[in-house]
């Protein structure tokens, strides 16, 4: 059992759904930071950040930072 997994529980126990979902509908759909999304679940921020990571959300939210570096420098030759 690691550290995170009673972050975990408790945040499952209370929500009544995985925490993937929470975190979804907090980080995602609700554009909530880490340090806040943290303070709502009611566990540290690391932890949060840790799961957004173990469950790839910022790409989830932000998409591919590839291709968004590859549009930029062609909207700077527009101008």
């Amino acid at each position: 059992m690691t550290k995170y997994d009673s972050y975990r529980e408790k945040v499952e126990q209370r929500h009544n759904k995985a925490l993937v979902e929470v975190m979804k509908d907090l980080y995602i759909k609700d554009n909530v930071g880490p340090s806040v999304g943290a303070k709502q679940l009611g566990m540290p921020r690391q932890a949060f950040v840790y799961f957004v990571r173990e469950y790839d959300l910022k790409t989830l939210k932000f998409g591919d930072p590839k291709k968004k570096m590859m549009i930029l420098p062609m909207r700077q030759m527009i101008r």
